[in-house]
């Protein structure tokens, strides 16, 4: 049995492991956490709510989905779920399975944390910046050197660092995914959208590095039986639009596809099909003639929204739509109101950062490096990411866990 376990990192997926490993019987477990305090980042998700989880998980809703799948399979999303009940906390869930405390305060969640932490005899130490992490000579064990100089010895070492870990953290055979920010708003140009920040929209937004092809789309309103071949990305959620381009949660998960110079489409009207578009505005337009297009489009989308599609359409905002070509055209404008993308937002912003440790080095069963023994890695730390909605914090809990009972059940080498 291992009897000394360094836990690297205080975030969530390093306070599980560092609890499930000491609650199996691992003798000495010793958080190392570089900030002044642990759980700082689960403070600040789901905007200071935690959003714990999501009822609805599944592996295609990450970057890596076969190596989650089988991480998922030794520890299924209800034991997960079950960890956090027997620790007592009381949680609900809400729209699209998102799970969230009871009492709607991230700070609960790290209470809860730190509870268990104390109950299972686990020792925190704060501002310890870990530099690196290797092999000790002529033993199964493993050196922690720190940010002075110093060394310690254990028995095995858990990297919990989060996202874009150093790359000199560990030995240098371990692979490594360059790093970038993602779940982050799109800096976009602005031209059709000017005078539209602070407006939020329920949206559909999708990628396609072919614009003609969402053009040839529209045959279906005058051929039902055209089919588009798009199957690129697509997000569904709040659109918010910004000064500098578009946000909101169905941008923040759109930021995990798109790259500087496509194009991002919107949706605006998501619960109708093409034709049921062009019906409804073409049939206001007969039944209110002295109506404008921007009157017309005003009872479907917010008003400065409504102007910003009649204008990109290029029809008079100020007079009646008198064609039916007219109708399909605005419609098809509310379903590829298209953005060119020049790039991400404030990274500082960013919810998570996509890259870190190759998957490929390390045992899903267990999170252990399969080259190194002894040497683990789990959460944000590892080349995973996921959607919004509590995907990424269901990673973090699931790796950790899985992590601490493997390091508990391990040998020394």
């Amino acid at each position: 049995m291992m009897t000394r376990v360094a836990i690297v990192g205080g975030g969530a997926s390093g306070l599980v492991c560092a609890i499930e490993a000491a609650r199996a019987g691992v003798e000495e477990v010793v958080v190392l956490e570089a900030a002044d305090r642990i759980g700082k980042k689960i403070l600040a998700t789901g905007n200071g709510r935690c959003n714990i989880g999501n009822a609805d998980i599944i592996s295609d809703d990450y970057n890596r989905p076969e190596f989650v799948q089988a991480v998922m399979n030794a520890l299924p999303s209800e034991e997960v779920q079950r960890f956090f009940s027997d620790a007592g906390l009381l949680a609900f869930e809400e729209d699209e399975g998102r799970i969230y405390p009871y009492s709607n305060k991230a700070a609960t969640v790290v209470d809860m944390l730190r509870l268990c932490l104390d109950e299972a005899h686990v020792e925190l130490r704060c501002g310890e910046k870990v530099r690196s992490v290797r092999p000790a000579d002529s033993s199964s064990a493993w050196d922690v050197t720190f940010e002075d100089g110093s060394h310690e010895r254990f028995d095995a070492v858990v990297v919990a660092v989060g996202g874009a870990p150093a790359k000199g953290l560990v030995p240098a055979d371990v692979k490594y995914a360059p790093t970038h920010p993602v779940l982050v708003g799109l800096k976009t140009d602005t031209a059709n959208i000017k005078g539209l920040s602070g407006i939020r929209v329920r949206a559909r937004l999708y990628l396609d590095t072919e614009p003609e092809d969402l053009r040839d789309a529209w045959m279906d309103v005058v051929d039902p039986d055209f089919e588009s071949d798009y199957e690129g990305p697509e997000t569904h959620g709040e659109i918010l639009f910004r000064d500098y381009g578009i946000s909101g949660i169905a941008v923040f998960d759109m930021s995990r596809y798109v790259r500087p110079g496509q194009m991002v489409f919107i949706d605006l009207l998501p619960d109708l099909d093409p034709q049921q578009k062009v019906d409804f505005i073409w049939n206001q337009a007969i039944a209110h003639p002295t109506r404008t297009a921007c009157q017309i489009m005003a009872g479907m989308l917010p008003s400065r929204v409504a102007r910003a599609v009649v204008v990109a359409a290029g029809i008079d905002p100020d007079e009646p739509i008198i064609a039916e070509q007219e109708a399909v055209v605005l419609a098809m404008v509310s379903e590829s109101f298209g953005l060119t993308v020049k790039g991400i937002a404030d990274p500082k912003q960013a919810q998570v950062m996509r890259g870190g440790y190759a998957v490929k080095e390390f045992d899903p069963e267990t999170m252990q490096c399969k080259k190194h023994p002894g040497l683990f890695a789990v959460g944000e730390a590892l080349d995973i990411d996921g959607r919004c909605g509590g995907y990424n914090l269901h990673w973090a809990w699931t790796s950790g866990l899985l992590a601490g009972r493997a390091v508990a059940a391990a040998s020394v080498r």
